[in-house]
């Protein structure tokens, strides 16, 4: 055999499933555990779940985020002539099925593809004869664009101890290198004595960028959360 790279994950898993129909070295999610995490993305078995019962439901009105590989993209036609599809999606928990119809199908017809990994936003809508509930999409997009696109401010809770030049350096870095309109705050909290000071980042902000999502999200020390738009 010759000396070659390795091939990257994304990769790597689509021959895994190719061959043994299986995912075996781990998830195209793998690369978006910042998203998955931060960004109030819903588990696709609760929303499946909750679509089975959502009749009975005290708030069937309820909106989600879901996100998933697309794992399969029919384009069919209905009895009238009319373009429609059946998305596919696949997360850690399951699967599920959404179905795109008329205006949503000619607006997002290029993210039926098998491969894309998408977030769809939508809730649940009482249908005309006000007995039942379908789920009605409001957007779909590339679970890429995320990041960039839906944070508001990155909330940063870290105890003194853990403040180092390491990290000071690189989040300078970062956020001189990526401008935008996400804005930091630092929440430095001791402990012990119960003390909290919150630091807002008033004149500098930062475009949400892969470098700066893995940091956090490696970075055992401190504790993220998220503010979306």
């Amino acid at each position: 055999l010759s000396v070659c790279e390795p091939w990257p994950l994304a990769v790597q898993l689509d021959y895994e499933k190719e061959v043994t129909g299986m995912f075996m070295s781990g998830h195209p999610l793998d690369n978006y555990k910042f998203e998955m995490r931060h960004y109030n993305i819903t588990p696709l078995a609760d929303y499946v779940e909750f679509k089975a019962a959502v009749n009975t439901h005290a708030n069937p009105a309820k909106s989600f985020r879901l996100a998933g590989l697309v794992v399969d993209a029919q384009h069919r036609l209905t009895k009238k002539g009319k373009n429609f599809a059946v998305l596919s999606l696949e997360d850690y928990s399951g699967k599920a099925e959404f179905m795109l119809w008329s205006e949503d199908y000619v607006k997002y017809t290029n993210y039926l593809e098998k491969g894309l990994i998408v977030m769809i936003e939508g809730a649940f809508r009482q249908r005309y004869d006000g007995q039942s509930y379908d789920f009605s999409l409001n957007k779909l997009h590339l679970l890429d664009t995320v990041k960039s696109t839906l944070t508001k401010q990155v909330i940063i809770d870290v105890e003194p101890q853990f403040i180092n030049e390491e990290m000071v350096k690189f989040i300078d870095a970062n956020v001189k290198a990526n401008p935008g309109k996400t804005s930091i705050k630092f929440n430095v909290i001791d402990s012990r004595n119960k003390f909290k000071v919150g630091m807002y980042s008033l004149e500098k902000s930062v475009t949400m960028n892969d470098d700066l999502a893995f940091y956090l999200n490696e970075n055992k020390d401190i504790e993220v959360s998220v503010v979306t738009v």
